[in-house]
């Protein structure tokens, strides 16, 4: 008998301590409203950059790295953490620029999408899921978030080498056609991420801190902690 007990609380033990994974059925109920449109919104997101991604590639095929594919730099896009160890910088801000600095010799389609990716990723603080007691992004820094994509078109669609050519082609005319997808999926970007801070910001009944700025600039705003 007592070896029958002994076995039993042993078998306890062990099923205590194996890791029990939350259906996801459960997990939506412990969501708002809110929570699922801040997810949402940062579902959109998430395509919209791996489409931005896949687009400059196709439009600029010899900035992909011989020993690298398409399906590995868009799991390195998704990844929760985007390495940045190949270019050697921290910041969102500084990997953009980097796409468009005459004596870069590396990826300049990554370095700008990961860049994006990278600013997005703070202002949402990492995170892509968000349940009932979470904290929700900061309005201000998504709305930040939008301000800086905006100088991030800017530099795309203005910034030359010393011959001439754009560091990377995007919109443009294409067999007597013009093509102006880039900048919709970068508009996109911007609107979602507007919507959603104002969103927000009304939910919590905060005051955006708008910044009033031409169309030339390429201020980037602090995003993240």
């Amino acid at each position: 008998m007592r070896c029958a007990w002994a076995i039993l609380c042993v078998l306890a033990l062990l099923v205590a301590c194996v890791p029990v994974q939350t259906p996801p059925v459960l997990k939506n109920l412990a969501k708002s409203d809110t929570a699922f449109f801040v997810e949402a919104a940062r579902t959109e997101l998430d395509q919209r950059l791996s489409e931005l991604l896949v687009k400059l590639y196709r439009r600029n095929p010899s900035q992909m790295p011989s020993n690298i594919t398409l399906e590995l730099r868009l799991l390195q896009l998704k990844s929760p953490r985007i390495s940045l160890s190949e270019f050697n910088e921290t910041s969102a801000e500084a990997l953009i620029r980097l796409a468009f600095e005459p004596e870069f010799q590396g990826d300049r389609v990554f370095a700008f999408s990961a860049g994006l990716q990278d600013m997005v990723n703070r202002a949402f603080d990492g995170r892509r899921e968000f349940l009932l007691l979470d904290d929700f992004p900061d309005p201000q820094f998504i709305y930040n978030s939008a301000r800086n994509i905006e100088a991030a078109a800017y530099l795309l669609r203005t910034r030359r080498d010393p011959s001439g050519h754009p560091y990377l082609y995007a919109d443009g005319v294409q067999d007597d056609v013009l093509n102006a997808s880039y900048s919709q999926i970068l508009g996109g970007l911007i609107s979602v991420q507007d919507t959603l801070a104002t969103t927000l910001a009304m939910k919590e009944q905060r005051t955006i801190n708008a910044v009033t700025r031409g169309v030339a600039s390429t201020l980037f705003l602090p995003v993240g902690f």
